[in-house]
């Protein structure tokens, strides 16, 4: 998994989080504890994400979701003995 560098490149993946939440497109099993993390996660005065706000959960949430969204997964998931 490619990390960010900067802080424009980790801003970058949570506000693509957020979009993708507000579009529906992000859903959560009932009791998982990775919502609260994303929930918590605070903007500055200036509009820039609070880094101390971003726990463990929601940093690993915001990377799998950015590195996710080039995957086309219309054929549906293989198993070994499809591939």
């Amino acid at each position: 998994m490619h990390t960010p560098f900067t802080r424009a490149e980790f801003e970058e993946r949570v506000n693509y989080a957020r979009e993708q939440m507000i579009g529906g497109k992000m859903h959560f099993s009932k009791g998982l504890r990775g919502l609260d993390s994303l929930l918590n996660v605070r903007y500055l005065p200036n509009r820039r994400i609070d880094l101390l706000s971003i726990d463990e959960m929601a940093r690993v949430h915001v990377n799998t979701i950015y590195q996710m969204r080039n995957i086309n997964l219309d054929g549906g998931l293989l198993d070994e003995k499809e591939q």
